[in-house]
């Protein structure tokens, strides 16, 4: 997982990754950017890559044979990307066992179930260049860099010559990038998380009780971690509903749930990156306090519409479930996913660090921060930094807003250079 802001620009050819965890406010100091320890030992990004690089070099093949040509000009022909298992090529040719072989070395890596199925996947790289690949173009074939700061690339053509290329887009060779599918990844990871986070606690994965009568107030300490990231009103417009406690029945049952949506949503930090890179892949995790003073976090949340600096996304997106907190905070982090990242293993980070806090707001430490200081540090590589956290969101305070006629809060990140501006609104939802 990286932990840097790798998101472009609009204009860029294509689109980085992010990812978002969260958990319930202390103080306000972030945790220190980290680098990989020196040294040769493979990491699981190295995995990653050199099955990318096989199933490259297998597609290489299968072209340079006559047997992908024109069915690759045809399947590209409308679509940017497609799955290599889709690929209609011969079973004699070797290349579906390599590519299942790459494939299940990938899900290894990353902690990923064999449902999880195909994530390896071959991307034109450049659209402009569609007709010259329509035309019979020889393209140029690569695997993706698992470096995010990578400035060229080595490519081939189908009969092995090597070819370097820089950050630009070359206009009148098709060049076909061999990656893997962000977001079936991310799908299936953050499903490892929600089980995981489930079986540890079991109350994030159970009806919640709209009631808000027993929801404590934030600590002084999360209230100043909350004016580090700086709420402020969203411009006023249409009334957002305003929360409400939940209505019940004559047995006392919960019919609803009061939760905080994601009104809007933008990366404010422009990032340049080389022409080859793929789309975002964010997700979610929110954690926080529960009734018991413990630590814990909810069913791990995909974002797969968060794609590119500069544009207001409104996804209307539920974020936090009220009903399974003890008090009025919770913290948003948000991070990169990368080859490294393995799913199982970031659940267990996460579980064994929360299960050691109790008390909220004894450690004087965000739980985001306790969540970051957890992963293991060679997880991280040099070209990485954390994209951004907002501390102490409070159902609360955003409740205040709307019942003064904004739609909500505008939260901003709480990095130097904030990355990130987030709107959330309350809302109720009724049991049907």
């Amino acid at each position: 997982m990286y932990r840097s802001g790798l998101i472009r620009t609009a204009v860029a050819v294509a689109a980085s990754s992010v990812c978002l965890v969260s958990g319930a406010a202390g103080a306000w100091a972030q945790p220190g950017a980290r680098t990989a320890p020196s040294g040769s030992q493979p990491t699981r990004a190295d995995a990653v890559q050199d099955a990318k690089q096989a199933a490259a070099r297998s597609l290489r093949e299968a072209y340079a044979t006559g047997q992908v040509k024109d069915v690759m000009a045809g399947t590209l022909s409308s679509a940017n990307q497609v799955g290599l298992d889709r690929l209609p090529i011969r079973s004699t040719s070797g290349f579906r066992a390599s590519v299942e072989s790459s494939n299940s070395a990938i899900l290894t890596a990353k902690g990923l179930p064999a449902s999880t199925g195909n994530v390896l996947q071959v991307r034109l790289a450049n659209p402009q260049a569609r007709a010259a690949l329509t035309e019979g173009v020889q393209p140029l074939i690569a695997a993706e860099p698992s470096d995010r700061q990578s400035t060229s690339l080595t490519a081939y053509r189908p009969d092995g010559t090597e070819v370097k290329l820089g950050a630009t887009a070359p206009a009148d060779v098709p060049v076909l990038i061999v990656g893997t599918d962000g977001d079936r990844i991310v799908a299936a990871g953050t499903q490892v998380m929600s089980d995981g986070f489930k079986a540890a606690w079991p109350q994030a994965g159970t009806a919640s009780s709209g009631d808000l009568s027993a929801l404590k107030p934030r600590t002084a300490a999360a209230a100043r971690a909350a004016s580090r990231t700086a709420p402020i009103p969203r411009p006023a417009g249409r009334k957002a509903p305003a929360a409400r406690t939940s209505q019940t029945g004559t047995a006392g049952t919960p019919q609803g749930k009061n939760v905080t949506r994601i009104n809007s949503v933008q990366l404010l930090k422009s990032n340049e990156e080389p022409f080859w890179k793929g789309g975002a892949e964010a997700f979610a995790v929110v954690s926080g306090w529960d009734k018991n003073d413990k630590a814990f976090a909810e069913p791990t949340l995909q974002m797969p519409y968060l794609d590119w600096t500069g544009v207001d996304y409104h996804p209307n997106q539920n974020l936090i479930d009220w009903g399974h907190f003890g008090y009025d905070s919770a913290d948003l982090v948000f991070l990169e996913e990368d080859d490294g990242t393995n799913y199982k293993d970031l659940t267990k980070a996460i579980v064994d660090a929360l299960l050691t806090v109790t008390g909220y707001g004894t450690t004087g430490i965000p739980l985001a921060n306790t969540i970051m200081d957890a992963i293991p540090d060679k997880w991280w590589t040099d070209d990485t930094d954390e994209l951004d956290q907002v501390y102490s969101v409070s159902h609360g305070a955003i409740a205040k807003a709307q019942d003064s006629g904004a739609p909500g809060l505008t939260y901003f990140g709480a990095s130097g250079e904030s990355n990130i501006s987030i709107g959330l609104s309350n809302a109720f939802i009724p049991k049907t």
